[in-house]
């Protein structure tokens, strides 16, 4: 029997960067590539990254001032 779900998952993602770069582009990315790779560890299911963006409210409390 085929089944499907859809998560919602809370990730925080936390580097270095410049001052000038787009952190979040940067850490999105990484989120999907980490996606990827851990797919290889379950090959009989599908797992795909439908949307992905920041969240500013978190964002906004995590940010030193």
């Amino acid at each position: 029997m085929r089944k499907s779900i859809q998560l919602l998952l809370t990730v925080g993602v936390e580097g270095d960067d410049e001052p000038a770069h787009d952190f979040a582009r940067r850490a999105i990315a990484a989120v999907r590539d980490a996606v990827k790779v851990g797919r290889s560890r379950h090959p009989d299911l599908t797992i795909s990254v439908h949307k992905a963006i920041e969240d500013p409210e978190a964002t906004k409390s995590s940010t030193p001032s």
